[in-house]
């Protein structure tokens, strides 16, 4: 069918000011991990036929569903659990947690899926790396040609049953960044996370230790536990110099054990208070130092694994989410706790449910950078196989609102101006596309639009007012907000920077041009039927000239591709215009 334009009438905006405050957390992270090592979380099925790729697929949507109903904004998706691949990789065999099979084929990409379902549902996704690992005691060995090349090369060592990448080599942390680097350029990941295994837990630092000669033909003046955490150290500054000069914006932090610092010799090293709760044991055990990390600005963020209650009597949740607010605070960087959700497991009941919201606000209350976290280990307890009930009580008392992830601030990065070509249905909003941009939207009653929302805490509009987010250029308007508001969007960059709000009135809506005739109401004009024009003429938004007849109330546009234009009529003295979309 063919489809024209018929020429009428519309109406305009307009906005003013008075001041408000935010009722809501603009800005916080609501995340989860989900864990594919042996299969914690997903897949609940391994092989290779085309009945297990539904299966695999329909259970990641439920729970990607599942956490965007519970109010989450960001997705922790193990992708190298254990030195392999939940995506196409020619560094890494496909992992055997996904197909059954270490280093069998790879028939569909789990991280391009997992990316894809994350962004249209506005959640970021971040790829969970285990850098070191390679075999854990229980598991067999490791026998495909990748495996065996690393064999070869001498690259593993092992402690007590424990199997890793040697960290004092080169060739290992070469072989980290390149793992990482192939994530970022592959995918359109939103960040890279490195959880807390490093070296074996209680490996000796004696000669019968395996790098016990790599530490003493290193030429170092480190002490052996000192040139193991360096060696960390090292890797973890690689990865980051990596991202900077690749894509700043990838967000790049580690999740340590819970507890640092509480050696006051440690701590005076760094120059921090020593942690008021807690023993440090990975300092010496697994030799972790990720204050170093904070220190040494090579992280964007810290997750320590928190995963004590409220009420524990040595590592109380509270004091120690802040300490690690005020470290981070010192070094300018976020802090976003992990939290522990495997006790729901044995009881789940709504005093539990409060104990995580107990959690959540203390790390609210006590953050010094206006970015408080949470993420949640794992994805099976909150509604997921193991239990639920989380999740929508999380919804109804801690996330009743959206919120954008913090911003990276730190970072210099380019000044976007307001998005162009805004235009509505009535049911979707929709504008032109800046590359590699998501956008912030927002619902304003009409009653509230005289006045300057624009008060955030967190800097423009109020949170209360919050839609949700969106990685393309359109945005589905809830059915609950069809009538009654005005809506703005922001171009919100992956540093998490939002920038200056466009603004649409419902009353600015035209219809989208359907396969026949649409009545076009152009401002200005008060007759309310199609009448005759000089010229009614379609220009795009370069100003082109697309479209053009004379003496008519009709212009046939099928020929046109879909988006923006704009239609001029003109008579006798008089021009009006109006803004379409065509499908």
């Amino acid at each position: 069918m063919k489809r024209t334009l018929l020429a009428a009438v519309l109406l305009a905006m307009a906005l003013g000011p008075l001041a408000a405050a935010d009722r809501y957390v603009k800005r916080e992270v609501r995340g989860v991990w989900l864990a594919t090592v042996y299969n914690i979380d997903w897949p609940s099925v391994k092989g290779s036929s085309y009945a297990i790729f539904r299966k695999q697929k329909s259970e990641m949507v439920e729970y990607l569903d599942s956490m965007q109903a519970a109010g989450l904004n960001a997705v922790y998706f193990q992708v190298r659990p254990m030195a392999d691949a939940l995506y196409k990789s020619s560094l890494e065999p496909v992992s055997a947690f996904f197909t059954g099979t270490r280093g069998s084929r790879l028939y569909w990409d789990p991280l391009e899926f997992v990316v894809d379902e994350c962004h249209k549902r506005g959640m970021e996704c971040h790829a969970w790396v285990n850098p070191y690992r390679w075999k854990k005691k229980t598991d067999k060995d490791h026998n495909t040609r990748y495996d065996r090349d690393l064999k070869k090369r001498g690259m593993l060592i092992s402690y007590n049953g424990e199997v890793i990448f040697n960290p004092a080599l080169a060739a290992t942390r070469e072989r980290i960044v390149a793992v990482c680097r192939e994530m970022i350029e592959g995918y359109d990941i939103d960040g890279i996370i490195f959880d807390d295994y490093f070296y074996p837990s209680g490996m000796p630092t004696s000669s019968d230790a395996e790098d016990y000669n790599d530490w003493k033909n290193s030429g170092t003046r480190l002490s052996f536990g000192d040139w193991r955490r360096e060696n960390i150290n090292a890797m973890v500054g690689d990865v980051y110099n990596m991202i900077q000069e690749l894509d700043p914006s990838i967000k790049f932090g580690i999740s340590p054990a819970g507890a640092a610092c509480s050696d006051p010799a440690v701590a005076a090293k760094h120059g921090v208070d020593p942690i008021p709760k807690g023993s440090d044991w990975q300092y010496n055990g697994i030799f972790s130092d990720p204050v170093a990390w904070l220190k040494e600005g090579t992280i964007d963020y810290i997750s320590p694994q928190i995963y004590w209650k409220t009420d524990h009597r040595t590592n109380p949740f509270g004091p120690m989410t802040q300490w690690w607010s005020k470290v981070a605070k010192q070094f300018g960087r976020h802090h976003y706790a992990s939290h522990s959700l495997t006790f729901l497991q044995s009881s789940n009941t709504a005093a539990d449910w409060k104990e995580v919201g107990k959690q959540v606000q203390y790390s609210r209350t006590y953050t010094k950078t206006a970015a408080p976290g949470a993420i949640f280990y794992s994805a099976c307890d909150i509604d997921g196989k193991k239990v639920g009930g989380l999740g929508a009580w999380l919804k109804a008392n801690k996330y009743m609102h959206p919120a954008l992830t913090p911003a990276i601030t730190w970072k210099e990065h380019e000044e976007q101006g307001t998005v162009q070509n805004l235009v509505s249905d009535g049911k979707q909003l929709k504008w032109d596309e800046v590359e590699r941009m998501r956008y912030s939207v927002y619902a304003i009653p009409e009653e509230k639009k005289d006045e300057n929302l624009e008060t955030s805490t967190a800097g423009g509009i109020l949170a209360d007012y919050l839609l949700g987010v969106t990685y393309t250029n359109s945005y589905q308007i809830p059915e609950q907000y069809g009538q009654g508001y005005q809506f703005a969007v922001c171009i919100l960059d992956r540093y998490g920077n939002e920038f200056t709000p466009m603004y649409i009135d419902i009353a600015d809506v035209v219809e989208e041009i359907p396969e026949d005739a649409v009545r076009i109401d152009l401002d200005g004009w008060t007759v309310t039927t199609s009448m005759t024009v000089e010229q009614l003429q379609v220009y795009n938004t370069m100003g082109q000239l697309m479209e053009s007849a004379g003496d008519t109330s009709e212009l046939d546009v099928s020929g046109l591709p879909t988006g923006i234009y704009v239609v001029k009529a003109v008579t006798g003295k008089q021009t009006a215009s109006k803004k379409i979309y065509i499908r």
